[in-house]
């Protein structure tokens, strides 16, 4: 974990801009009902633009996971204000398949499916 909220500004009052591209793997989620709370939040700069990465512990694990278009929009849909109010949440995520633009063949991913 980064350690109580470091680098956490007025950037984290607004949903805009925040796309990452560090994620939690498949393997890491057993099920929809794995809870995996926010410890942690911070900006980081990617290529010149502000982007959100968030710290969430699992029992004793804590994994790093910057939240892309999809994921911030369902938080903000999901009624969460800003970034920062996701501190302390728990995020429950779902696997679905998507295509990779890479590969350009379908590959198992993760949505956040659940903010409580």
């Amino acid at each position: 974990m980064k350690g109580g909220q470091t680098n956490m500004t007025e950037q984290t009052e607004d949903w805009n801009n925040f796309c990452g591209k560090r994620f939690l793997k498949t393997t890491d989620v057993v099920d929809e009902k794995d809870a995996f709370v926010v410890e942690d939040i911070e900006v980081f700069d990617d290529d010149g633009s502000p982007k959100l990465r968030t710290y969430m512990g699992k029992g004793d694990d804590v994994f790093i996971f910057d939240l892309n278009v999809t994921n911030s929009n369902f938080c903000k849909n999901a009624g969460v204000k800003t970034p920062k109010a996701l501190l302390g949440k728990k995020i429950f995520f779902k696997k679905v398949l998507v295509n990779s633009p890479k590969t350009k063949k379908e590959i198992e991913s993760l949505r956040i499916c659940k903010v409580e």
